[in-house]
């Protein structure tokens, strides 16, 4: 699979000519532009959205933790999040715990790895000093 400087060198251009090409950028030549454009399909080339994330710091996921789907007040709390997360273009990533302190803590391992950009937990099972730490 293409990365981006692949595309670069087949094009003729530099990776920041690629870079504001992907995202839109107004002041790149419709000449460049074509080429990139060209390279890009040539090579099948897709974004590579673990790329994004890091060079933005910012993975528009939010985490929710709750221990059972099956309750149906978590699901009404998890549509009222979802409601309100979506105006603001983030995705929810659902952790179900079956109130196993090791999925709630997997949960929060994905927040210190900046693997989501928030987490919201429902209902814990850890303390707050492990949450907060």
């Amino acid at each position: 699979m293409a990365n981006i400087k692949d595309i670069a060198k087949l094009a003729g251009v530099s990776v920041t000519t690629v870079s504001r090409v992907i995202n839109g950028h107004p002041y790149v030549s419709t000449l460049k532009k074509e080429a990139v454009q060209r390279a890009m399909e040539m090579e099948n080339y897709e974004r590579n959205i673990n790329a994004v994330h890091l060079s933005k710091g910012k993975t528009n996921l939010i985490g929710v933790v709750v221990p059972s789907i099956r309750r149906p007040y978590f699901g009404m709390v998890v549509e009222g999040i979802a409601d309100e997360a979506i105006k603001d273009n983030y995705t929810l990533v659902l952790i179900q715990t079956n109130y196993e302190v090791e999925r709630e803590m997997d949960a929060l391992m994905m927040l210190k790895l900046k693997q989501i950009d928030a987490l919201i937990i429902c209902s814990k099972t850890s303390g707050w000093d492990v949450v907060e730490a």
